[in-house]
């Protein structure tokens, strides 16, 4: 698995997130997170979230993730504005269509 991902959102704006990797502690800071799997050399987003702490809640659907999904790994993206986060969770998902956001209708519109 890469170390970071630029994905790119519904307005043409590519985003970058890092791998969480185990034994790297996570921020308690806000910011976006996406669970993924790499199938053929592809990265394929499950699921995009936004949070105020990426350390208590970047975990919430994980094993969801794991068990209906078979997700591999998480990725982060730091951002302290929440208006920020939400625009660019919006224009990730809009983009992306990610299985697990449709499944709950997890679809934001900031505006």
């Amino acid at each position: 698995m890469r170390d970071w991902i630029d994905l790119k959102g519904a307005s043409g704006g590519v985003y970058r997130f890092n791998l969480f990797k185990d034994g790297r502690p996570l921020s308690p800071m806000g910011g976006n997170y996406i669970y993924a799997r790499e199938t053929g050399g592809r990265i394929e987003v499950l699921y995009i979230g936004e949070v105020q702490n990426l350390l208590k809640d970047s975990g919430a659907r994980w094993n969801e993730a794991v068990d209906a999904h078979q997700a591999q790994a998480l990725f982060t993206r730091l951002n302290i504005s929440e208006r920020v986060r939400k625009q660019e969770h919006t224009d990730l998902s809009e983009a992306l269509q990610p299985p697990m956001n449709a499944e709950r209708g997890d679809r934001r519109k900031v505006g």
